[in-house]
């Protein structure tokens, strides 16, 4: 990864593995360059997960300070530097090519993990929604029946009052029916 960003951004140097586990990198490019350099390579991943790209800190020295060490063998572009006993060429290639994978692979798992976390997010969402929606249904038909209830109630009342009438009706017309002696 140290290699792919120097050479993107024309960075030249080296970079080597230390048996503690740190990673030690010599770098020459202008300021500018080197500050995105910088930024560029202090990756935070997931500590926790062993494929995840992480640095816990990266510590500067540039040239003239307290801790400054120039290169520890001359370069050309920017170089991993394998040790000693330096790999043939095409070991090189099948250890690069290797590291692309392993960085692509990390990234996608990283992706992987990142999806997955936002799909929790979602399905807890989702089961507010459900629980919303199983809130709402259950107010509509509590609606729905009370509005039901109502409609029967105003059947009722209209068809007590229409018969209320009708009888009224029908008793104005046996008086007119009585008067005018039909009857």
């Amino acid at each position: 990864m140290v290699k792919f960003i120097a050479r993107s951004l024309g960075v030249r140097g080296l970079v080597r593995n230390l048996d503690d586990g740190s990673v030690e990198v010599f770098a020459e490019a202008p300021e500018d360059i080197m500050d995105r350099f910088v930024k560029m390579i202090d990756v935070k991943g997931r500590a926790e997960d062993v494929l995840s790209l992480h640095v816990e800190r990266v510590e500067v020295s540039r040239e003239g300070e307290t801790g400054y060490s120039g290169p520890w063998r001359s370069y050309g572009a920017f170089e991993i530097d394998y040790g000693e006993e330096g790999p043939r060429p095409i070991e090189r290639d099948i250890a690069e090519s290797l590291e692309w994978s392993k960085l692509y692979f990390t990234k996608l798992v990283t992706e992987f993990s990142d999806l997955r976390r936002e799909f929790r997010d979602y399905r807890n969402e989702f089961r507010d929604y459900r629980n919303e929606f199983r809130e709402f249904k259950n107010e509509s038909i509590s609606l729905a029946n009370e509005t039901l209830e109502e409609v029967k109630e105003l059947r009722r009342d209209l068809k007590t009052i229409l018969d209320e009438r009708l009888a009224r009706l029908e008793r104005d017309i046996s008086e007119i029916k009585a008067k005018l002696g039909l009857l």
